[in-house]
């Protein structure tokens, strides 16, 4: 599997395209390290990695969703809720030996792919026109190193 990452993806939120940046970023590394053959150890390691920043993702995420309004949050919220599941899952049957971290990695690109182009666009498309802005997104430009979205007026 080659993982990278794809202009269609960017939905104009300098915060949330960051962090789905790092998400990709980190599938990358985890295909790097079975391609090269690391450790068990070490593939456990950036498993972990990659769960706990598609955690932290989920949580910032939500928090933009409710900053701006947006309508359909809880049902947002529960699709986050059922891939946290379901991953854990998947590491857990990694762990134990029955299934391989090829497999865990293709399940979590996949998502993520679809996810972003099917729930995530609506966020952005929400984002754009809604009169509520997100905590602190005027300082996106100075922490993020990327334009404003949308001027605050």
């Amino acid at each position: 599997m080659f993982v990278q990452w794809k202009p269609e993806l960017e939905l104009g939120n300098s915060l949330i395209d960051t962090q789905h940046r790092m998400l990709m970023l980190l599938c990358r590394k985890l295909d790097i390290a079975i391609k090269t053959n690391q450790s068990e150890r070490t593939i456990q390691r950036v498993m972990l990695e990659l769960k706990k920043f598609t955690e932290f993702h989920f949580i910032s995420e939500q928090n933009l969703m409710y900053e701006i309004g947006y309508p359909d949050v809880v049902a947002h919220t529960q699709i986050h809720t059922t891939l946290l599941i379901d991953l854990q899952v998947e590491l857990s049957r990694v762990r134990h030996h029955a299934e391989f971290p090829e497999d865990l990695l293709y399940t979590v690109y996949n998502w993520f792919n679809n996810h972003v182009v099917n729930e995530d666009l609506k966020i952005a498309e929400f984002f754009r026109d809604s009169p509520d802005r997100p905590i602190g997104e005027g300082l996106y430009a100075q922490f993020l190193g990327t334009p404003i979205t949308r001027s605050v007026d």
